[in-house]
């Protein structure tokens, strides 16, 4: 038997803990500052090859991730969360991640008006939307305003547990009787539309690798506000000043050809400027613009 005792951490007190919030405050601003600084510098003259020297010679290449910090690709999603991890501010489970899509949804943005032209004529047919990702039902709040939906129809939510409790409870407070939150991703199954805005990018799998567990599949496919890439797929860090999540850039090709294969057609793709992704340092990695497609299946 070992005469040392276990090792045991001595209990966090007030100033340990704020020392630690503080040092992760400078990180997160350090990281900020450089990437700015990247930003700015990248377009002169020269300062992109400096930037591919520097990210690619094996003296400085530790040395400049090191300084980059979460604000660079990675291989996988998994391995950008778990660089975001100790600077996320709670991400997507984050009050202010509700705040902002609240807000940002009070009033349709320029890419809401091609899903709101796409889906207007298939409300014709539908009893029930399944919005995945959709937070607490903001885009139901909104595209309310400007879409009439038939008797019956049913507005379903599938988000993080955090997010749907909160939605309840503003469903209720606002009394949007057609707005729902579903309990599991399969009550996706045969939904008359699937509308995934702005979410696609948050998930580990592709959506056809998604949608195919489903039976029956969606009639339809509304994606929304997605960077996508023609390049090889990586994942990045999204700042959005108060939390921090990271996303996935899938390949456009790929993802067009995995719904083709599920039996689905492509019937729209749409661009969305008014949205983008810098990745400070990786310009053949950004996303000048997100993307919108719409999908039908036609061979179930």
């Amino acid at each position: 038997m070992s005469l040392i005792p276990p090792f045991s951490p001595a209990p966090a007190t007030p100033r340990t803990l704020w020392r630690s919030a503080l040092r992760k405050r400078l990180r997160v601003r350090q990281v900020k500052m450089t990437a700015s600084a990247i930003n700015r510098l990248s377009y002169l003259p020269g300062i992109p090859r400096l930037l591919r020297g520097l990210k690619t010679f094996p003296l400085t290449r530790a040395p400049f991730r090191v300084t980059q910090g979460y604000m660079r690709i990675f291989p996988s999603l998994a391995d950008a969360e778990r660089a975001i991890a100790p600077f996320a501010e709670g991400g997507h489970q984050s009050e202010a991640n509700v705040e902002l899509h609240l807000a940002a949804n009070e009033y349709p943005r320029p890419s809401d008006y091609p899903a709101l032209f796409y889906l207007e004529p298939l409300l014709t047919t539908a009893r029930r939307l399944f919005d995945l990702g959709g937070n607490v039902g903001n885009l139901f709040y909104c595209y309310s305003r400007y879409l009439e939906f038939p008797p019956g129809f049913q507005w379903q939510v599938f988000d993080l547990p955090v997010n749907m409790a909160r939605g309840r409870l503003l469903a209720a407070e606002r009394q949007a009787r057609q707005l729902t939150f579903a309990d599991r991703w399969s009550d996706a199954s045969g939904a008359d539309i699937l509308l995934a805005s702005g979410c696609l990018h948050y998930f580990p799998r592709a959506l056809p690798a998604m949608i195919a567990e489903l039976q029956p599949l969606p009639r339809h496919v509304l994606i929304n506000r997605t960077p996508l890439t023609d390049g090889a797929p990586i994942a990045t860090i999204q700042d959005a000043g108060r939390f921090r999540v990271a996303c996935m850039l899938y390949n456009r090709q790929q993802l067009v050809a995995a719904f083709d294969q599920l039996g689905y057609a492509l019937e729209a793709f749409w661009s969305v400027p008014e949205v983008s992704l810098v990745i400070p340092a990786y310009p053949e990695h950004s996303i000048p613009a997100y993307s919108g497609l719409l999908f039908r299946l036609v061979h179930p």
